[in-house]
């Protein structure tokens, strides 16, 4: 998951929901300082003018989301702050208008169909290539609620996306939590009846956490094979790898979470976690790349970027946040996850429990690849599998 630090929490009063609002995410994974974050909490602690005041208690519970704007809050997880009487919670989302622009639409498409080996536009591409060409909404304030109270989150970012990080005491979890989960609702404007929401899962300090990719690891995505990997992406229904979703349903039991790490961009978040959810994965939270293309080149070059730039920061923000969690990683031989996951296993040895590697290129487990890759990574810390059938029992 991608957030802004903004330096020290304030203080949280009793039986208050301290929000920290964030400015502009990076794109890329990772936390970083931002300016723009740290304005806005500074301006959060100021004292408010009565005029002002009035005006803000007349916009309370109306983020500024249009009728024909779309909202998507994506699922994340929450942590226990040190002393464990409160939980520290992130939530990030997109707000943005479909373009209705054909002429925009019907070129890109175009585009799109000759670099897929000229396939029929179909629906499917219309709706997934449209994902890529909405109108981003830059300087939207979102209201949400979680545990009951109303939360006004940062404005957001030229590509549409907003974060924000904050505070919910454990008394107050414990009373509204269900499933180990937080509801997040947006808090729309009167009239609008439409429901934009997802989960926050808490996840407690000691347990394990399976960091998964997603591309050829647990859905067929032929990523080796450019004109395949584009028509898998726009032109059909993703499919699940078979029996994945079982294992990990059968790792997974209390206090584990599960976490995808993908160079996937947040414009396929939907139809991912359709999959995820169709295919029978147990609830999840998700970590994808930050995106803002401009026509369907960037767009490609997206899809094809080297994962090596997004992936590591990603994995490091989940260990960082669960310092004593046993964490296992699973991936796929078809780009760099062997590569990454050698990387943070040897940074982090205490935490790295299992690395397990489904063959998609016909390496040899005992060839140079792997040895480079995971080079003075004890040898029985990683296996390298065909199918689900060949994983163990249990992690």
């Amino acid at each position: 998951m991608t957030w802004v630090r903004v330096g020290r929490w304030p203080r949280v009063m009793a039986g208050a929901l301290v929000v920290v609002a964030c400015g502009d995410a990076p794109t890329k994974g990772g936390s970083g300082d931002s300016p723009s974050a740290a304005a806005s909490l500074v301006d959060a602690l100021k004292p408010i003018p009565t005029a002002d005041a009035e005006a803000i208690g007349r916009a309370r519970g109306r983020s500024q989301v249009k009728s024909d704007e779309q909202v998507e809050l994506f699922p994340a997880y929450a942590s226990r702050t040190k002393d464990g009487s409160r939980w520290e919670l992130e939530l990030r989302g997109w707000i943005y208008e479909p373009e209705e622009n054909d002429y925009l639409r019907n070129k890109a498409l175009g585009e799109l169909t000759e670099e897929m080996g000229n396939v029929p536009i179909t629906p499917l591409v219309r709706q997934r290539l449209g994902r890529f060409l909405v109108d981003n909404e830059r300087g939207k304030s979102i209201e949400v609620t979680v545990a009951g109270k109303p939360l006004k989150l940062a404005t957001s970012g030229e590509d549409g996306h907003f974060a924000g990080n904050f505070l919910v005491l454990e008394a107050e979890a414990a009373a509204w939590s269900k499933g180990g989960s937080l509801e997040v609702s947006v808090v729309l404007p009167e009239g609008d009846s439409r429901s934009f929401s997802t989960r926050l899962q808490l996840v407690e300090p000691d347990g394990f956490t399976i960091i998964s990719d997603v591309d050829d690891t647990i859905k067929i995505s032929e990523v080796r094979n450019k004109p395949r990997l584009l028509q898998r992406t726009f032109a059909m229904e993703f499919e699940a790898v078979p029996g994945m979703a079982k294992v990990y349903d059968r790792w997974l039991g209390r206090d584990a979470h599960l976490h995808f790490v993908s160079s996937s961009p947040w414009q396929l978040f939907v139809p991912l976690a359709e999959l995820v959810k169709g295919a029978g994965f147990p609830p999840a939270t998700f970590s994808l790349k930050q995106v803002r293309p401009k026509d369907v080149k960037t767009t490609i070059d997206a899809l094809l970027a080297d994962p090596l730039l997004t992936k590591p920061p990603a994995i490091r923000a989940v260990l960082d946040r669960f310092p004593k969690r046993r964490v296992i990683m699973v991936g796929d031989s078809g780009e760099k996850d062997p590569e990454i996951y050698g990387i943070i296993a040897r940074e982090r040895p205490a935490q790295i429990d299992r690395i397990y590697i489904r063959d998609v290129t016909g390496d040899a487990a005992e060839g140079d690849r792997y040895k480079a890759a995971f080079e003075s990574i004890a040898r029985e810390k990683w296996l390298i599998f065909k199918d689900a059938e060949s994983l163990p029992s249990a992690p």
